[in-house]
């Protein structure tokens, strides 16, 4: 049985930067705990409940400029949740 994480087309990174995730109507904050070129785990209280495309943006330590990215919840469990980015940039 393969598992999730050979199943993975890039490498992730642990890291533990602050992210804010935006929906529709919504605003949360959580901790980006991996991250990759292609999607990243977020902790958070409370997991989106549904596939719906969010705006994230991400503060990492020591970065100038902060990562905004549209993606998708792809997965969730009661810690959090994993993201495909659709789009990325640097702000």
């Amino acid at each position: 049985m393969t598992s999730p994480k050979e199943k993975r087309r890039y490498p992730r990174n642990e890291v533990n930067w602050f992210v804010t995730i935006e929906t529709s109507g919504a605003s949360r904050v959580g901790e980006t705990k991996d991250i990759s070129r292609g999607g990243a785990f977020i902790y958070c209280d409370r997991p989106l409940e549904s596939t719906q495309l969010l705006k994230m943006v991400i503060s990492a330590p020591g970065m100038r400029n902060s990562i905004t990215a549209k993606a998708r919840m792809v997965w969730s469990n009661p810690y959090g949740m994993g993201v495909r980015f659709h789009s990325v940039s640097s702000t």
